[in-house]
């Protein structure tokens, strides 16, 4: 198996999927246990066991998302990256929230439209979207390029770094060398440096083990939905080639 991304080894990602599978499985077991003193009327906490029950399941959405990306960049084949993907909107639909999940969005909706999931799973995806009212250039261009989604704000949830796609999408419309260039740029400055806040920026150098890869999922999207020619972008760090030329 040849790894995607080369800043951890195949051993650490394993370790990290084989973790994320313990933690997933032990939030199942207290969400039961959790479940059941609610339906007996025993409330063991200062929160009510409900509110408990949501933040189980945020926890699951995100050690689940862990897994996709880490399976991804350890070389996974694309069938069985399809498997967790489908898993990963599954648990979703119970965990999460547009306050502190924009990034998971755009990043499930990109992968989505890579693999060119069923329709059902981008149904799901917009059904969250509106829920929670969530407002973003990004997250409406993708909706629009894979689901019924006729809305368009101007608005960027986090400009930083993703404003830089509004300029891509502009220019794919006269000129897709000049949008294929403006990827690069958005690839090799402003993707990796715009995420510096993030807890997972710099993980590579961290002392534990918690590097899971780094992938702009949003810019091999933009590649399969602008009909650029991504073929100079084959070993650009970041950019998900072989997720975009699956079929191939």
């Amino acid at each position: 198996m040849e790894l995607r991304d080369k800043l951890n080894s195949l051993e650490g990602y394993q370790e990290i999927i084989d973790l994320n599978i313990q933690f997933i499985k032990e939030r199942f077991e207290e969400i039961e246990n959790l479940k059941q003193d609610e339906k007996e009327g025993i409330q063991k906490y200062p929160r009510r066991n409900n509110e408990i029950i949501e933040a189980k399941y945020d926890s699951i959405f995100i050690y689940q998302c862990q897994t996709l990306v880490t399976n991804y960049s350890m070389g996974q084949p694309i069938s069985s990256i399809m498997e967790e993907y489908k898993i990963t909107v599954s648990y979703m639909e119970k965990g999460w929230d547009a306050i502190s999940g924009y990034i998971s969005m755009v990043r499930m909706l990109s992968i989505g439209i890579m693999l060119e999931a069923e329709p059902d799973i981008f149904e799901k995806l917009k059904s969250l979207v509106e829920r929670d009212h969530l407002n973003d250039y990004l997250v409406d261009f993708l909706l629009q390029n894979s689901t019924q989604w006729s809305k368009q704000t101007a608005k960027f949830e986090f400009p930083r770094p993703y404003k830089a796609t509004q300029d891509i999408i502009s220019l794919a419309q006269t000129d897709k060398t000049a949008a294929l260039e403006r990827l690069k740029k958005y690839l090799k400055k402003e993707w990796y440096r715009g995420h510096s806040d993030l807890g997972w920026h710099d993980g590579h150098k961290s002392k534990w083990n918690i590097h899971k890869g780094y992938w702009s999922f949003e810019s091999g999207a933009l590649v399969k939905i602008l009909g650029l020619d991504d073929s100079t972008l084959k070993d650009q760090p970041y950019y998900p080639y072989d997720m975009v030329h699956w079929k191939e």
